[in-house]
């Protein structure tokens, strides 16, 4: 460590020499563009922008390495200045003329200043002084500057400063593929496991990299594949085991994202395979349109289906309370195994233009640009998710142009200008168009079928939506109203919940059957579906429960 009056510095050409900088796994064309920028006139600098944890520090000294060996590069420096030096120049702790005067003295070659986004976001004094002096160091030939900085940080510097962005050549950095992230893991290793001495096998790897890329949640790989490792070798050691096995992965998994073990270690194979029946279980008379989202579902799984588009998209119709939500809720604690990865949006709150926005994101400078929108946000953070559009025909028609990317292509494009990846997401939207046409054709006893769709119900969502946005669902799936035997189940399994639900109280009720029929009959209307059934099991159950546990004597 050295210092030009006041500011500190790192000799990186010395870490090389002594091997304290790593190698770097991957990223040949983030290093070519790099290597290019050397060689340029003009914008013969560096951004390198991607989200904390994905490599940026990692990349610049792979690069490093590859340039302290060049023979035509040995004269030249290549240093890394603290970014506490920033501090001192917003705290005016060192003078503008004698800063300048330190930068001056810079030699030739490479200056790396890493997290310089993070220290100069939104602060306009710190960036207006640093712009200032660092001016006619972008314009010198042979000195190349390199920060690291996030996408939002990027796109409020753009904002603010377009001629200072404009002096560099921007470096994105992509999300590595899983083998490139299982070798970094095993670069890793020699590390994190110095005084455990755990045996680490290459199956342990690709799983510790396979979990990360399922659940977002734990971090962005590499950064959160190499956490979970650690933490993986910590609880191996605690419990004294020789080996890191799957069970100990999947205990820290589910510490981490609240998936149980046993639904983390299911074969995928055998999990889908049984998704129609597990589905018909739960769900009470819509055996149609399960089989469809679950042929669909296995389709996709399997790899069968088209890879750039969602795993599945299902517009549901029919009337109040047969069980389009329920189905969703079904789905979504199937396939991804929590209740975070169902996401509902009420599409009545995106009637006006304006409000679409809220979905993606404001653009830059906007008021709000660096909140984010709902869906984009949330299919960042759980990207293996259900999406339920509920009521949709509610909804601005600019939304239905957003979502024909996202159903079409399987990604979105939010407001901070990032591409958000939706092929591993669920879309189900539900609707009230057609309902009077269902009720109808189920009161004359009509069947709802393909041919009963296309020539019955297409018109009538035509009305509503544009052609080329129902086309872009997978099925158009209609809920059935349900019948009396129907309802009858759907009693036995409200009974059930609560029972579950109370099973602190050991509590069992039991229900003449034909009681609840006779109930059930008087609270049949195709129009309401379940919910009045539900609220009498609720009101009945609950009520006995009280009256049972006021009745307890005090002790």
């Amino acid at each position: 460590m050295n210092a030009f009056k006041k500011i500190t510095y790192y000799d990186l050409r010395g870490e090389v020499e002594t091997g304290a900088l790593p190698s770097i796994v991957g990223r040949t064309e983030e290093i070519e563009r790099l290597s290019r920028m050397i060689g340029r006139r003009i914008n013969n600098n560096a951004l390198v922008v991607g989200p904390g944890g994905i490599g940026k520090t990692s990349l610049v000294y792979g690069w490093v390495r590859l340039m302290a060996q060049r023979e035509n590069f040995q004269s030249h420096a290549i240093v890394q200045l603290d970014v506490e030096h920033l501090y001192a120049l917003e705290e005016s702790a060192v003078p503008e003329e004698q800063y300048a005067e330190a930068l001056a003295q810079i030699p030739a070659g490479i200056l790396f200043i890493d997290d310089f986004g993070r220290e100069i976001y939104k602060n306009f004094t710190l960036m207006s002084r640093m712009f200032r002096l660092y001016k006619h160091l972008l314009h010198k030939r042979d000195v190349h500057i390199v920060l690291t900085l996030q996408s939002h940080e990027l796109a409020w510097l753009a904002r603010e400063y377009p001629s200072f962005v404009s002096m560099f050549e921007t470096i994105p950095l992509k999300k590595q593929p899983a083998a490139e992230q299982v070798r970094i893991l095993a670069k890793a290793i020699p590390r994190l496991n110095a005084e455990r001495h755990i045996i680490v096998p290459d199956s342990a790897l690709k799983e510790i990299v396979s979990y990360a890329e399922r659940f977002p949640s734990v971090g962005q790989l590499p950064r959160a594949g190499i956490m979970l490792l650690d933490e993986v070798l910590s609880l191996s050691t605690t419990r004294r085991y020789k080996m890191v096995s799957t069970e100990t992965i999947a205990t820290i998994v589910e510490t981490k994202t609240g998936v149980p073990k046993a639904r983390l270690s299911e074969d995928e194979l055998q999990h889908i395979k049984h998704l129609e029946r597990n589905m018909n279980a739960r769900i009470a008379g819509q055996k149609i349109a399960i089989k469809k989202i679950a042929t669909t579902l296995q389709r996709g799984c399997l790899g069968l289906r088209n890879p750039d588009r969602p795993l599945g998209s299902f517009l549901l119709l029919g009337p109040s309370g047969v069980g389009k939500t329920e189905t969703a809720k079904c789905v979504a604690q199937l396939m991804f195994g929590k209740s975070e990865s169902f996401i509902r949006f009420d599409m009545s709150e995106f009637q006006q233009d304006h409000t679409v926005q809220r979905l993606v994101g404001a653009p830059s400078g906007y008021i709000g640009f660096e909140e984010g929108g709902a869906l984009t946000n949330a299919l960042k953070k759980e990207p293996y998710s259900l999406i339920l559009l509920d009521e949709i025909e509610k909804a601005h028609p600019k939304v239905f142009d957003l979502f024909l990317q996202v159903l079409d292509d399987g990604r979105l494009t939010s407001g901070q200008n990032e591409t958000v990846d939706a092929r591993n997401a669920i879309i189900m939207a539900t609707s009230n168009a057609g309902v009077a046409e269902i009720l109808q054709a189920y009161a004359q006893g009509v069947p709802t079928d393909e041919a009963f769709i296309k020539e019955t119900i297409i018109p009538v969502l035509a009305s509503t939506f544009r052609l080329e946005f129902i086309n872009r669902f997978d099925s158009i799936l209609i809920f059935h109203p349900l019948s009396a035997p129907t309802l009858m189940r759907i009693a036995q399994l409200e009974i059930k919940k609560i029972e579950q639900r109370f099973e602190k109280h050991r509590v069992r009720f039991e229900m003449e059957p034909a009681i609840i029929a006779n109930r059930i009959q008087t609270l049949t209307d195709p129009r309401f579906g379940a919910r009045p059934v539900k609220r009498f099991v609720e009101e009945t159950c609950e009520t006995l429960l009280m009256e049972s546990l006021l009745a307890v004597p005090q002790r």
